[in-house]
Formats: C-alpha cells, sequence, structure tokens
C-alpha cells in the first residue's frame, strides 16, 4: 500500500469517528455550538467530520463529558456499531453468495435506513444491493454497469497498487457483464493489475477469494483466444493457491492451464496439468465436476481419461 493510500485509510477512519459522535450529539439533541463551547471552534470540529485530523484525546474527553459519556464508553459504542453493521453486511452478502436474493432484498432494505459508520461497510452494502437488483431484473446490464464503475471509480482505479474484495469483486462483474456483448476491455484490464508486482489484496479472506479471481479472468481470457494470458494467469493462480494452501478453484486452474497449454503446442506439460486436475476432483470427491471436465477433456485432446491416467511423463 502506498503512504497515499494509507493516509487516506487513516483519514477515512478519523471521519468515520467524526461522524459517529456527531451522531451521538444529534441523538443528545445539542446543537454543535453548544457542544464546541469552551473546547474548540466550530471549524475545527467540522475539520474533525471531514476525518481532515483525528480528535485529540484531550477534547474528545471534553466533548464525551458533555455528551454525559465516558471516553471508554464512546469508544466501545462506537466499536460495537461499526461491528454489528458489518456483520449485517456480511450476512447480506452471504446470502447473495447462496443465491438466496428475494431474502437479501428484504434484508438490504432494511439495513439501507442505517447510516453506515465505514465506508467499506457502505461499499459493500452497496455492491450486494446492485448484486441483488440485478438478479431481481431491478436494473439493466446496461446500467448495473455504470453503477459498477461508479462504485469503484473505473477505469481509473487501474492506478492503484491495493485492491479490497468489493473492488475486486466489482471489477469480476464489469469483466463478466462487458464479455458478454464481446468486450473484453475490462478483461485486459484486470489482467493488467492481476500482473503488475506491485499488486496487493487488502482483505482478511484474501487467500480465500483470490483463486476464484485467477480462474474466472482465465476463462474470460480464452473466450478472447488469448492463451499466452491464460496460461500467465493460470500459473500465478496455481502458485497462489499452492503457496496459500488453497485448493479452491485450483481444479478449474489446472483445466485452464491444461488447455492454453495444448494449444500452445505444450502437449506434455497440458497432460501433467490435466492429469493433477481429474486427481484433485477424485480426492475432493467432486463427482459432478470430474465428469463435465472428462467431457471437456476428451473432446479437446481427442484421447480417453483412461489413456490420461495411464499417462507418465
Amino acid at each position: 500500500m502506498s503512504q497515499r493510500e494509507r493516509s487516506v485509510k487513516m483519514n477515512d477512519g478519523a471521519r468515520e469517528f467524526g461522524l459517529y459522535i456527531d451522531g451521538l450529539r444529534l441523538e443528545r439533541d445539542i446543537s454543535r455550538e453548544d457542544l464546541c463551547e469552551g473546547i474548540m471552534s466550530l471549524s475545527q470540529y467540522k475539520r474533525y467530520l471531514r476525518g481532515e485530523t483525528s480528535i485529540p484525546n484531550g477534547k474528545l474527553i471534553s466533548i464525551a463529558d458533555r455528551l454525559k459519556f465516558s471516553i471508554n464508553d464512546i469508544h466501545f459504542l462506537f466499536s460495537k456499531k461499526h461491528d454489528n453493521q458489518k456483520n449485517k453486511v456480511l450476512r447480506l452478502y452471504n446470502l447473495v453468495k447462496e443465491q438466496k436474493v428475494r431474502e437479501a432484498y428484504e434484508l438490504g432494505r432494511e439495513l439501507g435506513k442505517d447510516v453506515f459508520l465505514s465506508d467499506h461497510t457502505a461499499q459493500m452494502f452497496d455492491f450486494c444491493m446492485l448484486l441483488i437488483q440485478h438478479s431481481l431484473n431491478m436494473v439493466s446490464d446496461v446500467h448495473v454497469l455504470e453503477l459498477y464503475s461508479k462504485l469503484i471509480d473505473y477505469p481509473n482505479c487501474i492506478h492503484k497498487t491495493s485492491f479490497n474484495t468489493v473492488e475486486l469483486s466489482t471489477l469480476i462483474q464489469i469483466v463478466d457483464l462487458s464479455a458478454k456483448s464481446d468486450n473484453y476491455e475490462a478483461a485486459n484490464f484486470l489482467y493488467q493489475i492481476l500482473s503488475k508486482d506491485s499488486f496487493d489484496f487488502t482483505s482478511t479472506d484474501g487467500s480465500d477469494y483470490l483463486p476464484s479471481v485467477y480462474s474466472n479472468i482465465s476463462k474470460i481470457l480464452g473466450m478472447q483466444d488469448d492463451y499466452s494470458k491464460v496460461l500467465d494467469v493460470t500459473n500465478k493462480g496455481i502458485k497462489y493457491c499452492l503457496d496459500n494452501c488453497r485448493t479452491n478453484s485450483l481444479s478449474h486452474l489446472y483445466f485452464y492451464n491444461a488447455l492454453a497449454l495444448l494449444i500452445l503446442n505444450k502437449k506434455t506439460k497440458a497432460l501433467i496439468s490435466a492429469k493433477k486436475c481429474f486427481m484433485l476432483l477424485f480426492i475432493e470427491c467432486k463427482d459432478a465436476k470430474f465428469d463435465s471436465f472428462k467431457v471437456l477433456f476428451e473432446q479437446r485432446f481427442k484421447m480417453k481419461l483412461e489413456d490420461l491416467i495411464d499417462f507418465e511423463k
């Protein structure tokens, strides 16, 4: 993460806390002038609300006292509300992933009445609602593509070096929607991001999520017949999975890797990747996927799966 991005993140946290203080002020029916009197100027208070700087502890103690709280009370209440909001939005996200779209929509309508303390939580909520509304045909492909782009400032975000889960998930949606109309600019854009040495995924669940990103972009790049890029991305994805002990999407990555190698006239290596794919599916007892890949393998490689099993490099 760059110095500028760290600074922005710190300022966001200061603004969220400042806005929470202002929310307590409203609940206590105290004017900003009365809250600030004898403690700080009104203009300084507004700077705290904008996140330009954090509230010093000395002034925060005085403000907390005027709001009839201790400073520990305020920090505890802020943390509790922040965590409650985050957990609710994560539940919304999980409902979307489980394709319980109507239930997610009703929960989203309730959550939408709240004011989010965290910009990241608000961004995740907005992303989930766009997914839900698009799934329910409440917004068109063209309109939701515009809204996704606005959510993450696409395509200007190419200059960033670090991405969170929402930003990458939104990029994947933009890639998929664009590919439906044979527009692969977004796919090449995401490929550029993943190929950067400075690429950084800032998320606690990054090791679980990134493999599916590598798999998805590999599939889209294959639709373009850009197999050198497919090979590059799948190699990165496979290495990432092995380095982080993750198997989700690994079978897909091995299979796309095998197809790319085959088309690039590297059949021996292609067979090695294909064999790893089927061994993994067999170990994980994923019979449906095993059968599906078997059909594709025999069509593309012009050989029986039994012959692959007997193959030795």
